[in-house]
């Protein structure tokens, strides 16, 4: 952790914002007809009508810049929200009607509307050690939530020989799948799904790191278990043993977790591990443009991220 202070750190976001205002990134934006509406007087000049139309163009370019350098920024999932709310309705708005008033008599605005956005939470693991969190060894990831793409990075020199093994819960409401791992006398990670009543799935030998795709059921590409894919969300995941088995993890929620369900998480400046971090996946926007011709409202929903960062 650095020592800037909270007013330090939305300075330099809003300074940010400021050069991002001033770059066309040409990046693909995705229209939602449903929530699309405008009106352009008839009878305004074309001239007009293209700049209302370059506005909108400008605006659904740079936002998605903006907001994710909103979130580079931002130390704290609760001030995050309020964060990309004051540099895109604030500052960015602000900067676009002082450079539209010096061309003429036109008045811009943007305002960022969080009701109708779509955030989701990104957990991650990237201390490579053993799978606890502030909860201690035996906790749970997600509690009622969609997962998606959850894959771990086992490291075998953090994995336990047969005893007291690491184990994944993973459950929709049903029967629980219930998923072991050790390591072999031979050295091998051995994976074991106890609930199906068969001998021990599968092991597997590898180097230093065996990759687990919890979402398919895989092991370094193998079928091994019964995944998340074949369960139905919402899901509750839980760690067994934690200090048992170690390495890396990622998964992704595509909703924001309660204040309440990121307790066994560290914060979004990545210091400790896991953590868990608010993203936007897509951002609604209105849209305002008037002139001396031209009387134009836009909502746009534009993507800023297409999975978690």
């Amino acid at each position: 952790m650095n020592d800037r202070t909270p007013g330090d750190r939305a300075q330099l976001v809003l300074v940010g914002s400021i050069a991002i205002a001033f770059i066309v990134l040409g990046l693909v934006v995705v229209f939602n007809t449903v929530l699309f509406t405008e009106s352009i007087a008839t009878r305004g000049p074309v001239s007009e009508v293209e700049d209302a139309d370059e506005f909108q163009r400008q605006v659904t370019d740079e936002v998605p810049e903006l907001i994710r350098a909103v979130e580079n920024g931002t130390d704290g999932n609760t001030e995050f929200v309020g964060d990309v709310d004051e540099n895109v309705s604030t500052t960015y708005s602000r900067l676009l009607a002082e450079t539209y008033a010096e061309t003429g008599p036109t008045y811009v605005d943007v305002e960022f509307d969080e009701g109708e956005s779509r955030f989701g939470t990104h957990v991650v693991q990237d201390s490579g050690a053993e799978y606890s969190s502030k909860e201690g060894s035996d906790w749970t990831a997600v509690d009622s939530y969609d997962v998606q793409n959850f894959t771990m990075e086992v490291s075998m020199s953090e994995v336990s020989t047969a005893g007291t093994d690491f184990a994944l819960v993973l459950s929709d409401g049903g029967s629980p799948t219930r998923v072991e791992m050790w390591k072999d006398g031979s050295g091998e990670l051995v994976v074991n799904q106890t609930d199906d009543g068969m001998d021990p799935t599968c092991s597997v030998s590898g180097g230093g790191t065996i990759r687990m795709n919890v979402s398919t059921g895989t092991v370094d590409g193998t079928p091994c278990f019964d995944g998340l894919d074949t369960l139905s969300a919402p899901y509750e995941i839980d760690f067994e043993n934690g200090d048992q088995a170690g390495g890396d993890y990622s998964f992704s929620v595509p909703k924001r977790m309660s204040s309440s369900d990121l307790d066994p998480y560290h914060g979004r400046d990545g210091s400790s591990s896991p953590y868990a971090v608010y993203y936007v996946h897509e951002a609604n926007l209105d849209l305002t443009y008037e002139s001396g011709g031209v009387s134009y409202e836009s909502n746009q929903t534009v993507t800023v991220r297409e999975g978690a960062p």
